[in-house]
């Protein structure tokens, strides 16, 4: 997961609500299979902001002779979008890549993390 360091730092909630649901987010990032990274304000302006949230979906080929296709989930004000054609996902992945060059890594992140609660606890 890629969070913007802007999200992190959106108050939600009194002081100890937002330090706990930071405290939480450590904790998840902690799980062998689940990798959190934060985008610094200091990249600036990036076309992942134009994409807004996505999820890429990706099978596993499972016990069938042909595995489910990736696909792309966006999820919007009325409802979700699944995009399955080549283009849309390749466009999707094209973000991704851009945003994974960009964003911290893993302890990186975990540190910046770290100092908001710390900042959000003390402030």
């Amino acid at each position: 997961m890629i969070i913007h360091e802007a999200a992190l730092l959106r108050t939600v909630g009194d002081s100890a609500t937002m330090a706990a649901q930071l405290r939480h987010m450590l904790e998840i990032g902690a799980l062998p299979n689940l990798s959190i990274r934060v985008l610094p304000l200091a990249t600036g302006l990036h076309y992942g902001a134009v994409a807004g949230t996505f999820v890429l979906l990706s099978f596993p080929p499972g016990n069938r002779n042909t595995p489910e296709p990736p696909i792309v989930y966006c999820e919007s004000l009325t409802g979700a979008l699944y995009l399955d054609r080549p283009s849309e996902l390749a466009a999707y992945e094209n973000v991704w890549a851009g945003l994974t060059a960009l964003a911290l890594d893993e302890g990186q992140s975990r540190h910046m993390i770290e100092k908001i609660v710390a900042e959000v606890h003390h402030g």
